[in-house]
């Protein structure tokens, strides 16, 4: 009985966050939120120094993901332990707490390689599975010595390679099996590992944390170039951040976005656009980034938990709303 009031408390509580009218309305409210008269972003709004990420919140990480400490053999907990805060970035791109879209150093080039991703479904289950390279073009990686982009990545030690900019991207084995009908829990779970969801391109989006060599955590979008796709590799692996969206399924200008892929708790990851066609700011969101309305979902509109793609941090997933799988979840 207990356990069924928790429930009904938890659904009723993001239902009231969902009905929440925060979305920008007129032209002025689209560009003060970051959005253009065609539904693109303009900048992202990044975390302010000093925001916390050890525990859930609205407009932040909630992580404790276990790191090496190098030449000790023991680890400690980010967002725990250490990196219990932001540490705002200092490139150019970043303009009174804002990540400007048109001033990103963006890592150049175009390299397509071969995609495999399939998702297999049955009555309880939802697999996907692939070799992790995304079915679109990427940009060049290693990144090219010529580009702007390689020394930001050239400061950042790197196991196995002269630096992180010499890093490329390489097939792997991405294989996730979540519940097809997720269920949400009573209380939030930690983000405890780099992975937070697979999107329907083939790839994976990674958690919204860059530490350094002295574990000061940045926001990733702030701190380094990405591809055009706001992807790029760590430990060959390629992977999204923040205005990922761009190179999935925008669906229809003025109208809602579609599904782009799934978290590691099964829940959708969807665009950011509600179902008025307006960008959903965080203000409608609660502490994983997510929310319940009305979207498609195992190919029937429903009422149901689901997480947001916008232009403010954390920009995907923060928290898991639902039991997180163990296939995959530590990466």
């Amino acid at each position: 009985m207990q356990t069924s009031t928790i429930a009904r408390g938890l659904v009723a509580a993001l239902l009231l966050a969902a009905c929440g009218d925060d979305a920008p309305t007129t032209t002025d409210d689209l560009a003060n939120a970051g959005w253009d008269s065609n539904g693109a972003p303009t900048f992202l709004k990044t975390a302010p120094a000093g925001t916390l990420l050890g525990a859930a919140a609205k407009n932040t990480s909630f992580a404790c993901i276990k790191v090496a400490i190098p030449g000790t053999g023991s680890s400690i907990v980010l967002g725990q332990t250490a990196g219990k805060q932001v540490t705002q970035a200092s490139t150019p791109w970043v303009q009174g707490g804002n990540v400007v879209i048109a001033k990103i150093d963006v890592v150049p080039g175009s390299m397509t390689m071969e995609s495999v991703f399939t998702v297999t479904e049955t009555t309880t289950t939802r697999r996907l599975k692939g070799n992790g390279i995304p079915n679109h073009p990427i940009g060049v990686f290693p990144i090219p010595r010529s580009s702007s982009s390689y020394p930001y990545y050239a400061a950042l030690p790197a196991e196995g390679y002269a630096n992180a900019a010499e890093i490329p991207v390489q097939p792997y084995d991405l294989d996730v099996t979540l519940p097809r009908e997720p269920k949400t829990s009573a209380t939030p779970t930690c983000i405890s590992g780099l992975m937070t969801g697979v999107a329907l391109t083939g790839a994976a989006w990674h958690v919204e944390m860059a530490p350094d060599a002295q574990l000061n955590v940045y926001d990733p979008n702030a701190a380094l170039p990405t591809d055009r796709c706001f992807g790029h590799p760590y430990a060959t692996q390629y992977h999204y951040h923040g205005y990922s969206w761009k190179c999935m399924d925008q669906g229809t200008a003025g109208k809602q976005s579609p599904l782009v892929g799934y978290a590691l708790d099964g829940f959708g990851i969807y665009g950011p656009r509600g179902a008025d066609g307006k960008p959903i700011t965080n203000a409608q969101l609660d502490e994983c980034h997510g929310m319940v309305s009305e979207v498609l979902f195992n190919g029937k509109l429903q009422s149901i938990y689901h997480y947001v793609l916008n232009n403010e941090y954390p920009y995907s997933i923060g928290c898991y709303r639902g039991t997180v799988q163990a296939s995959m979840a530590g990466m």
